[in-house]
């Protein structure tokens, strides 16, 4: 009778849906295996399968796929030539959240699939597999059998409606049928939420989590609830996620930002450094992405951090930095310059030049990072080189104008700095510290 039930899901997927089956993989064996399950079991006879070993090859078929609205079941091989298919996934279920994926794999760590299903990942395939198999995993990600499932299904649809009482109706059935069911429990939080009653909705999360301590859902419920209430709490449960599903990078780096905010910033390092190793691993292709992000997030609190992770980026792109990496050199100099590293910064400029020789903005902040170092006849070069390229810089702002003023005044040039001064009050009459140094040029002059 199960048998029967997933044939008549492919079935429909395929033949009444009109259904596509998108697989990455090189496994010959496996997509005989496959086909002939489709043919000979689920008796479909239109061709309804698309296999490639190339990334880029699938990833053009579920484009296309979207695009022409076809309904579609995509499995990826756990490892591609070698590599885990993480970014991948993960890629894809940014792209298309709805996607249903199954992972292809000979051996599959727990936390691995523990990962693969908060990504969202509807099935795992254990390789070697009988067709029956196959049959059963693929149903079951296109449609979970049985009553609870359609149940959930239709809660959930009425919670997106905003029909709440009805959601809760159903929950009630949910629970009658199953008592203490931790997704339903979960479900009755997420109603509750949605109508602003909080409390009981922790409640809710709670009684989800205590049924079914190694179920992930209502702890993310429960570390999302806490923010901003109680942070040690949301904190407690994001650290009971990341043992449970420790190969989670995302939420790796959310700890270290908590402890970032905390001024812990060893703790917050050693979660940051672990979620760039997870990265590395899993999905190194996004480790630069990561890498700047987190450096973002340190940047006004611990510069040293977004250091250590902006040389990370730039790092990463080895010998194929381009224009698209100068944001990068800049936020670096910063941080340098925010810890008194002033020689670093500079340097970091000079490098930033071999990319783009022609950018005033490198000179403007390499004079700046001289200027700090008190190093006033480079800094005062630096300045006009920055304006041979562009004569106008002064009036890209007050502050520049400012800035400008104050290098031309530490190297004597009181005349000069006073037209800075007055150009940066004319564009900010608000700006007190302008008022100030034009004030003070103006009695030089005088004297």
């Amino acid at each position: 009778m199960k048998s029967e039930y997933f044939v008549r899901v492919l079935h429909e997927f395929f033949e009444e849906n009109h259904g596509m089956t998108v697989v990455l993989s090189h496994d010959q064996v496996f997509l005989r295996t496959l086909r002939t399950a489709i043919l000979r079991v689920v008796g479909s006879r239109r061709h309804c399968l698309y296999s490639s070993a190339s990334r880029k090859a699938a990833a053009r078929q579920i484009d296309r796929l979207k695009n022409e609205n076809i309904p579609m079941l995509v499995l990826v091989e756990r490892l591609v030539e070698k590599t885990p298919s993480t970014d991948f996934i993960m890629v894809l279920k940014k792209r298309y959240p709805d996607m249903r994926i199954v992972v292809l794999a000979q051996d599959i760590e727990r936390d691995v699939i523990a990962y693969f299903m908060e990504l969202g990942v509807s099935n795992v395939i254990c390789k070697p597999v009988s067709m029956n198999n196959i049959i059963e995993k693929m149903a079951f990600a296109l449609q979970p059998p049985g009553q609870l499932g359609k149940l959930f299904d239709q809660g959930r649809s009425r919670l997106e409606a905003g029909d709440f009482e009805q959601a809760m109706e159903i929950v009630e059935k949910i629970l009658a049928i199953k008592p203490g069911s931790s997704a339903g429990l979960m479900l009755r939080g997420d109603i509750l939420l949605a109508q602003g009653e909080r409390e009981e909705a922790l409640d809710a999360y709670l009684a989800a989590h205590h049924s079914s301590e190694m179920y992930i859902e209502p702890i993310k419920r429960l570390a999302r609830a806490f923010q901003g209430m109680d942070d040690e709490k949301a904190l407690d449960y994001l650290k009971k996620l990341d043992f449970i599903s420790p190969l989670n990078p995302d939420r790796k780096a959310d700890i270290g930002k908590v402890y970032l905010q905390r001024r812990d910033f060893e703790n917050a390092e050693q979660y940051f450094d672990q979620s760039l190793k997870v990265l590395s691993k899993e999905a190194g292709s996004l480790m630069p992405l990561m890498a700047e992000q987190i450096a973002e997030a340190a940047s006004r609190v611990a510069p040293g951090i977004s250091e250590k992770y902006l040389r990370t980026v730039i790092e990463s792109r080895g010998e194929h930095l381009d224009h698209s990496d100068l944001h990068t050199f800049n936020r670096l100099g910063i941080a340098l310059r925010s810890q008194g590293k002033w020689r670093e910064a500079v340097e970091n400029y000079r490098q930033a030049l071999k990319i783009s020789p022609d950018d005033e903005a490198l000179y403007y902040n390499m004079a700046l990072a001289y200027q700090d170092g008190r190093d006033t006849e480079n800094a005062l070069t630096s300045l006009h080189r920055a304006l041979r390229i562009r004569s106008d810089l002064a009036q890209e702002s007050d502050m520049v104008a400012l800035n400008m003023g104050n290098i031309n005044m530490d190297a004597g040039n009181v005349e000069q700095a006073w037209n800075y001064y007055k150009l940066a009050l004319e564009m900010n009459p608000g700006n007190r510290r302008a008022k100030k140094e034009f004030e003070k040029a103006s009695r030089a002059l005088v004297d």
